[in-house]
């Protein structure tokens, strides 16, 4: 018996089906991903990446409700902090360090964000003090910080801003 044509793509397509269910139930790749972590009681959910930015340059030290945030970034050198530099505050090191220099110089900000030599101390930080907020790789974020949405996404879905590269 001779194949038709429909039958012959048959197999062709359910290949292409089953490749294409693969691709849709893989997990994202949050350790590709800065997470942007508070304390777990924190009343952020989801932070625009401008507001973000204000509070990680010391613009703004609270939240739209009161509670002050105390900030904490990693050490320089570390490709986390070279992430939020790129991609939440749209700096290079020394910008950010002219930056921090002139505000708390002209009295412009009372304090200037923590740094911290590891995702874990990050982590540790956050999660016992009362409006900590900071950032680690999506993969290394555990229960005891929140992970907010920034733009209304998680770090690993599409369109999500913070990458470590």
């Amino acid at each position: 018996m001779k194949a038709t044509m429909p039958t012959r793509l048959l197999p062709g397509l359910l290949a292409l089906a089953v490749a294409v269910a693969v691709a849709v139930a893989q997990p994202p790749d949050k350790a590709a991903h800065l997470a942007i972590v508070v304390n777990k009681q924190s009343s952020l959910s989801d932070i625009s990446s401008a507001e973000l930015a204000r509070y990680f340059k010391a613009e703004r030290s609270k939240t739209p409700n009161g509670v002050k945030l105390v900030v904490v970034m990693q050490e320089p050198g570390r490709p986390e902090r070279a992430a939020a530099l790129r991609d939440i505050l749209k700096m290079t090191e020394a910008e950010y360090g002219k930056h921090i220099l002139h505000a708390t110089f002209t009295g412009a900000v009372a304090g200037t964000p923590k740094a911290l030599a590891s995702s874990r101390a990050v982590i540790e930080f956050v999660g016992v003090t009362a409006g900590g907020l900071g950032y680690v790789r999506g993969d290394e974020a555990d229960d005891s910080v929140k992970v907010l949405k920034v733009d209304g996404k998680f770090p690993g879905e599409a369109g999500y801003a913070f990458s470590v590269k």
